[in-house]
């Protein structure tokens, strides 16, 4: 049931202006920053390691094997994980079009009442008072993270949905601080891992791309946390990115790079050709300098964008 209280706000450069001033647009900024903090020097892990943290389990000392998730955490992984039995069940339909697969928009269908579904239950086991208030606008961002179904497309301003996904339910308690580097190396993992099956299977267009002049066609966040967990690593040189030898080792460890394997799987073109910002951004000396220039690019290019904002869903947890 929608929420009278919500609305898209923003439809001019004015709305933008105001937004960029309020303490919401600060909150998100800094919520970016912390989940930065949460994953400097943190390598990834294989995301079926890890387990939903109880009484039985939590004193087990092998951490090689098994690595813990709060319950909340877990519960949302489970909601994110089920994207993908809603595109086993949603295959693409064969037709002559080179972009825009019929079949996403049944697959949305089917991700929307799973949303649905399981988001209602999720919220009311975490035991936050009133949470469950809020049920309309949570399901909203994480239902548009997935991209529009009538344009068949997905970008950066899907991806910020989910972003405010996680935002909002960090507002409401629902994560703990420990749990943001797993918000990053996990949630956000498996959620750009289903994503890319989406952007594969349902050949669904670049929203807004800029081709070879864009960061990617689809992701931002990948390339910020991945710089994030980056910094102080004096092991890899931002250069590395380079080497494609180098790309296959680290891919596995770290965002940046499991990012670059990606592209160099799409794209045949040298890279330097083919992905030129992100190979202009090798020549930066450090990961530090890398991880907050595009920190200044994301709010430059996302999220003071009023072509981006005016799609954004505003009120209530997200309201200036």
């Amino acid at each position: 049931m929608e929420d009278p209280n919500l609305s898209f706000k923003i439809t001019n450069d004015e709305g933008v202006q105001k937004f960029m001033n309020s303490q919401t647009y600060q909150d998100i900024v800094n919520f970016i920053s912390d989940l930065n903090k949460s994953v400097i020097g943190v390598e990834m892990k294989p995301l079926d390691k890890f387990i939903l943290k109880t009484e039985n389990n939590s004193n087990n000392t092998n951490t090689d094997n098994i690595l813990f998730l709060s319950k909340n955490v877990y519960n949302i992984l489970q909601l994110i994980k089920s994207m993908n039995g809603c595109i086993d069940k949603c295959p693409p339909i064969k037709h002559p079009t080179r972009f825009g697969n019929k079949a996403f928009p049944i697959f949305c269908d089917e991700y929307y009442k799973e949303v649905d579904h399981q988001l209602p239950n999720i919220l009311n086991e975490s035991g936050i008072s009133n949470i469950s208030e809020h049920t309309y606008q949570l399901s909203f961002y994480l239902k548009n993270s997935i991209g529009n179904k009538k344009r068949i497309d997905y970008g950066t301003g899907h991806e910020l949905n989910f972003l405010l996904f996680l935002f909002c339910l960090n507002k409401l308690t629902f994560f703990s601080t420990p749990d943001h580097k797993h918000l990053v190396l996990v949630l956000y993992r498996q959620y750009l891992e289903c994503v890319r099956r989406i952007q594969v299977i349902y050949t669904v267009e670049p929203a807004g791309s800029r081709g070879a002049w864009g960061l990617d066609d689809f992701q931002f966040l990948v390339f910020l946390f991945g710089a994030a967990q980056l910094s102080y690593n004096k092991e890899i040189q931002t250069n590395d990115v380079e080497k494609k030898e180098l790309v296959e080792l680290w891919a596995p460890k770290y965002l940046y790079f499991d990012a670059l394997k990606y592209i160099l799987m799409l794209k045949h073109a040298p890279f330097h050709e083919s992905s030129q910002m992100l190979y202009d951004i090798s020549g930066v000396k450090t990961w530090e300098k890398i991880c907050s220039g595009l920190l200044k690019m994301y709010q430059a290019e996302i999220i003071q964008k009023r072509q981006i904002l005016q799609h954004i869903l505003f009120g209530k947890l997200i309201d200036f």
